[in-house]
């Protein structure tokens, strides 16, 4: 069912799960979550393993988000400041371990990709992306309209992030845990086939100029940004005119200062230019947003490696 909040009563069910979750810290010796600056607590408390951010592809100021393995099989919508908007029931498929969303646009239509995509001890010989098309207000259900099965080239790998190239209606995937990340793409269009398709390598990173495993990462809307976030950190591709990404992945990325934010593993884009959003899976988990200008200079007192 969607989710609700009787207006007379909102302030007091935004509270209680925060004043609850650091009751329950307290008791356990754990220290009170620190809300960082920049940030808002996520209101839907059902939110308790947030793995996977993105915009809404036709509403203004929206965001879709999704739990992890273990998790029902929903969508979140959200604004940018936290507050919920919405549940929507997914069908369609059994969802295996859900570590990613993306957005995409074809011929008119906008689609949500759900990355089906983790695999923490590496068994699953392929993994699969479904694709429904983006909710409506109010609506409660949304079935599975098509599915992209594919396999990596160099054996089972466990992803978290990926991100869609409007330019070429590639999907682009990167592992979690290899030491150096790992970057591949597979074409969207290549839904149709019979068999699971074989993603192509792309290029990984200088050694050492990413720290932390891979949890999430975004393309900006021009194609001219891809941004990765880790464990430890935040990093920032540019590309240039003319240039393909295993050119661009092979060199070294700018760092970011990375907000302080346990377990992060959800990060967008904002449709507004610079502006970058990333969320943590714990309870209750904080949603920050920051502008590239601002965290490169800085700005966010409590960012940094944590």
């Amino acid at each position: 069912m969607p989710f609700t909040t009787d207006d007379a009563r909102a302030p007091v069910a935004r509270v209680w799960p925060c004043l609850l979750a650091l009751a329950l810290a307290a008791c356990a010796g754990d220290p009170a979550p620190v809300l960082p600056t920049g940030a808002h607590w996520l209101e839907d408390r059902s939110l308790t393993e947030l793995s996977g951010l993105e915009t809404s592809p036709g509403h203004a100021g929206e965001l879709w988000g999704i739990n992890d393995s273990g998790s029902l099989p929903r969508l979140f919508r959200l604004d940018e400041n936290g507050r919920a908007l919405g549940r929507v029931w997914v069908t369609g498929a059994w969802l295996h371990d859900t570590e990613s969303l993306a957005s995409w646009r074809d011929g008119g239509n906008a689609w949500l990709l759900l990355g089906d995509t983790g695999d923490n001890r590496a068994r699953r010989e392929s993994v699969v992306v479904h694709a429904v098309p983006e909710p409506g207000p109010g609506q409660a259900s949304v079935g599975i309209a098509w599915s992209l099965r594919l396999r990596f080239p160099d054996g089972p790998r466990d992803v978290e992030g990926m991100a869609v190239d409007a330019r070429s209606g590639d999907l682009l995937l990167v592992s979690k845990r290899d030491p150096v990340p790992r970057f591949y793409r597979v074409p969207l269009s290549a839904r149709d086939a019979a068999a699971p398709v074989t993603a192509t390598f792309l290029a990984s990173p200088p050694a050492g100029s990413v720290q932390g495993a891979a949890t999430a990462m975004d393309i900006s809307a021009d194609g001219r940004d891809l941004v990765l976030l880790t464990y430890t950190g935040m990093y920032r591709w540019q590309r240039a005119a003319g240039e393909d990404w295993p050119q661009v992945l092979a060199r070294p990325p700018k760092a970011l200062p990375r907000p302080d934010i346990h377990k992060a593993e959800a990060l967008v884009l904002s449709a507004t230019p610079g502006r970058v959003l990333v969320a943590g899976e714990r309870q209750p988990a904080p949603l920050w947003a920051g502008t590239y200008d601002a965290v490169e200079a800085g700005a966010d007192e409590r960012g940094g490696r944590g």
